[in-house]
């Protein structure tokens, strides 16, 4: 959905209409935005390093650890924590983790 926001406003700062039917690439390199989802991963990932890096007692630490459901969870499909993305990205051990901050993308 961020992904079609930030296209309608990049062809509105071109006055570029939909029917023109110009490739995404050839507008985002008229307007050199740089895209939301890969600003957002980037950010998540300078925090993360950002609390890596701090002591377990700021309260940043501990809001982000914090699990507040007790009992049953809700029915249906569960709603993706902060961690989860985490996991997926870097594995379950860390693994992917070191590849990132030698690549510099931290």
């Amino acid at each position: 959905m961020l992904e079609h926001c930030q296209r309608a406003m990049e062809q509105s700062m071109i006055s570029i209409k939909k029917e023109d039917k110009i490739q995404n690439t050839v507008i985002r390199s008229k307007t050199k935005v740089t895209d939301v989802l890969t600003r957002i991963d980037s950010l998540k990932w300078r925090w993360t390093g950002h609390m890596l890096r701090g002591t377990q007692e700021k309260w940043s630490n501990i809001i982000t650890d914090w699990y507040p459901r007790e009992g049953r969870r809700n029915r249906g499909r569960q709603s993706k924590r902060w961690e989860d993305e985490l996991k997926l990205t870097a594995g379950p051990n860390g693994e992917g983790l070191l590849e990132t901050e030698y690549n510099g993308n931290c």
